[in-house]
């Protein structure tokens, strides 16, 4: 039996009859400020010309500096 990924367009066949079908795998990602920090500005720019990452970093770095102390 070959294997494969069970994504929302799955439809599986169920062991006694009829079809199953995924509304949500449950796995989704979510981008930290330590994602934030490790990003290259210059590749992020590239993505998303719109927004200026190299600024959204020094905010991001300003907005979180006292929450640890």
């Amino acid at each position: 039996m070959g294997k494969s990924c069970v994504t929302e367009l799955s439809e599986l066949m169920c062991a006694t009859g009829g079809k199953i079908t995924i509304f949500k795998h449950g796995q989704q990602s979510e981008a930290g400020n330590s994602n934030v920090k490790k990003a290259d500005a210059r590749e992020q720019q590239i993505y998303n010309p719109v927004m200026n990452f190299a600024e959204f970093q020094d905010e991001n770095d300003e907005t979180y500096l006292y929450d640890y102390e």
